[in-house]
Protein backbone atom coordinates (compact mmCIF):
# COMPACT_ATOMS: atom_id res chain seq x y z
CA UNK A 1 0.00 0.00 0.00
CA UNK A 2 1.45 3.69 -0.61
CA UNK A 3 2.23 6.12 1.56
CA UNK A 4 2.51 9.72 0.78
CA UNK A 5 4.73 11.71 3.44
CA UNK A 6 3.69 15.61 3.39
CA UNK A 7 7.38 17.23 3.59
CA UNK A 8 6.02 20.84 3.32
CA UNK A 9 3.50 23.30 3.11
CA UNK A 10 4.31 26.57 1.45
CA UNK A 11 1.93 30.09 1.73
CA UNK A 12 2.37 31.79 -1.60
CA UNK A 13 -1.01 33.52 -0.54
CA UNK A 14 -3.32 33.55 2.59
CA UNK A 15 -6.82 33.78 2.26
CA UNK A 16 -8.41 36.86 2.11
CA UNK A 17 -8.47 39.00 5.38
CA UNK A 18 -12.09 40.27 4.92
CA UNK A 19 -15.02 38.30 6.35
CA UNK A 20 -18.64 38.36 3.97
CA UNK A 21 -19.65 40.43 7.12
CA UNK A 22 -17.78 43.08 6.33
CA UNK A 23 -17.95 42.52 1.91
CA UNK A 24 -21.64 42.38 2.68
CA UNK A 25 -22.52 45.89 4.96
CA UNK A 26 -19.90 47.88 2.12
CA UNK A 27 -21.69 46.54 -0.54
CA UNK A 28 -25.09 47.28 1.03
CA UNK A 29 -24.05 50.96 2.06
CA UNK A 30 -25.93 52.20 -1.21
CA UNK A 31 -29.08 50.63 -0.12
CA UNK A 32 -28.63 53.03 2.83
CA UNK A 33 -27.54 56.18 1.87
CA UNK A 34 -30.05 58.53 -0.39
CA UNK A 35 -28.68 59.73 -3.58
CA UNK A 36 -28.39 63.31 -2.25
CA UNK A 37 -25.83 62.16 0.37
CA UNK A 38 -22.66 61.02 -2.44
CA UNK A 39 -22.82 64.90 -2.94
CA UNK A 40 -24.55 64.27 -6.54
CA UNK A 41 -22.14 61.35 -7.68
CA UNK A 42 -24.14 57.62 -6.29
CA UNK A 43 -22.33 55.84 -9.40
CA UNK A 44 -18.75 56.90 -8.53
CA UNK A 45 -19.24 56.04 -4.96
CA UNK A 46 -21.11 52.67 -5.85
CA UNK A 47 -17.63 52.11 -7.98
CA UNK A 48 -15.77 52.84 -5.71
CA UNK A 49 -16.87 50.27 -3.35
CA UNK A 50 -14.40 46.94 -4.97
CA UNK A 51 -11.40 49.26 -4.15
CA UNK A 52 -12.98 49.83 0.25
CA UNK A 53 -13.37 46.42 0.04
CA UNK A 54 -9.72 45.77 -0.98
CA UNK A 55 -8.00 48.15 0.87
CA UNK A 56 -9.81 46.48 4.37
CA UNK A 57 -8.49 43.34 3.02
CA UNK A 58 -4.89 44.78 2.86
CA UNK A 59 -5.09 46.50 5.65
CA UNK A 60 -6.32 42.93 7.97
CA UNK A 61 -3.58 40.97 6.14
CA UNK A 62 -4.44 38.20 9.30
CA UNK A 63 -2.82 34.97 8.86
CA UNK A 64 -4.78 31.54 7.85
CA UNK A 65 -5.47 29.66 11.01
CA UNK A 66 -4.31 26.40 8.81
CA UNK A 67 -5.13 22.58 9.25
CA UNK A 68 -5.27 19.70 6.91
CA UNK A 69 -7.80 17.03 6.37
CA UNK A 70 -7.66 13.95 4.69
CA UNK A 71 -11.32 14.48 3.03
CA UNK A 72 -13.82 16.97 1.52
CA UNK A 73 -15.20 17.88 4.82
CA UNK A 74 -13.61 19.97 7.39
CA UNK A 75 -13.37 20.03 11.03
CA UNK A 76 -10.52 20.75 13.33
CA UNK A 77 -11.27 17.27 15.02
CA UNK A 78 -10.59 15.42 11.82
CA UNK A 79 -7.40 16.88 11.18
CA UNK A 80 -4.13 14.81 10.48
CA UNK A 81 -2.11 18.11 10.75
CA UNK A 82 -1.00 19.82 13.42
CA UNK A 83 -3.46 17.44 15.48
CA UNK A 84 -7.07 16.90 15.83
CA UNK A 85 -8.10 20.05 17.27
CA UNK A 86 -5.12 22.22 16.31
CA UNK A 87 -3.95 24.74 13.94
CA UNK A 88 -0.93 26.56 12.72
CA UNK A 89 -0.80 30.17 11.90
CA UNK A 90 0.69 30.90 8.57
CA UNK A 91 0.66 33.97 6.12
CA UNK A 92 2.15 34.71 2.89
CA UNK A 93 5.96 33.82 2.36
CA UNK A 94 5.83 31.02 5.31
CA UNK A 95 6.19 27.89 5.11
CA UNK A 96 5.45 24.73 7.68
CA UNK A 97 7.21 20.87 7.44
CA UNK A 98 4.14 18.40 8.66
CA UNK A 99 6.23 15.47 8.06
CA UNK A 100 2.81 13.60 8.33
CA UNK A 101 2.21 10.30 6.50
CA UNK A 102 -0.82 8.75 5.07
CA UNK A 103 -1.24 5.14 3.70
CA UNK A 104 -4.24 5.03 0.72
CA UNK A 105 -4.85 2.46 -1.74
CA UNK A 106 -5.58 4.50 -5.45
CA UNK A 107 -5.32 7.91 -4.24
CA UNK A 108 -5.97 10.33 -1.46
CA UNK A 109 -7.65 13.83 -1.09
CA UNK A 110 -5.50 16.32 0.83
CA UNK A 111 -7.35 19.33 1.97
CA UNK A 112 -5.79 22.82 3.63
CA UNK A 113 -8.40 24.32 5.81
CA UNK A 114 -8.65 28.05 7.39
CA UNK A 115 -10.52 27.33 10.66
CA UNK A 116 -12.68 30.30 11.28
CA UNK A 117 -14.55 30.44 14.79
CA UNK A 118 -17.45 32.66 13.65
CA UNK A 119 -18.37 30.63 10.72
CA UNK A 120 -17.77 27.51 8.94
CA UNK A 121 -14.21 26.98 8.16
CA UNK A 122 -12.99 27.88 4.52
CA UNK A 123 -11.54 25.55 2.46
CA UNK A 124 -7.95 27.00 1.25
CA UNK A 125 -7.37 24.32 -1.39
CA UNK A 126 -6.99 20.46 -2.08
CA UNK A 127 -4.48 18.42 -3.92
CA UNK A 128 -4.79 14.63 -4.88
CA UNK A 129 -1.75 12.53 -4.63
CA UNK A 130 -1.91 9.19 -6.93
CA UNK A 131 -0.10 5.70 -6.26
CA UNK A 132 1.04 6.16 -9.84
CA UNK A 133 3.14 8.87 -8.05
CA UNK A 134 4.93 6.05 -6.26
CA UNK A 135 9.12 6.39 -6.16
CA UNK A 136 9.12 10.00 -8.32
CA UNK A 137 10.34 11.92 -5.45
CA UNK A 138 9.30 14.72 -3.90
CA UNK A 139 5.94 16.38 -5.68
CA UNK A 140 4.68 19.93 -5.53
CA UNK A 141 1.50 20.73 -6.25
CA UNK A 142 -0.82 24.11 -6.23
CA UNK A 143 -4.33 24.14 -3.71
CA UNK A 144 -6.00 27.27 -4.75
CA UNK A 145 -9.21 28.28 -3.74
CA UNK A 146 -10.75 31.50 -5.69
CA UNK A 147 -13.38 31.94 -3.59
CA UNK A 148 -10.71 32.49 -0.48
CA UNK A 149 -7.76 33.46 -2.89
CA UNK A 150 -5.44 31.33 -1.17
CA UNK A 151 -2.51 29.75 -2.90
CA UNK A 152 -0.59 27.02 -1.46
CA UNK A 153 2.13 24.77 -2.78
CA UNK A 154 1.65 21.30 -0.96
CA UNK A 155 5.10 19.19 -1.26
CA UNK A 156 5.18 15.51 -0.60
CA UNK A 157 6.36 12.04 -1.84
CA UNK A 158 4.72 8.55 -2.27
CA UNK A 159 6.79 5.37 -1.34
Amino acid sequence: MPQATVSMIYCVQQATGTDAGVNEAIAGLPELLLPGEFGGMPLQAIRALPGVIAAVDAARADPDDLYITTSTGGGRDNAIWPSAGGVVQIQAGQSETPDVTVAFDHSQNLSLWDYDSVSDDDLLGSVTMFASEQGQGEIAKLAKSPIENSYYYVVYRVD
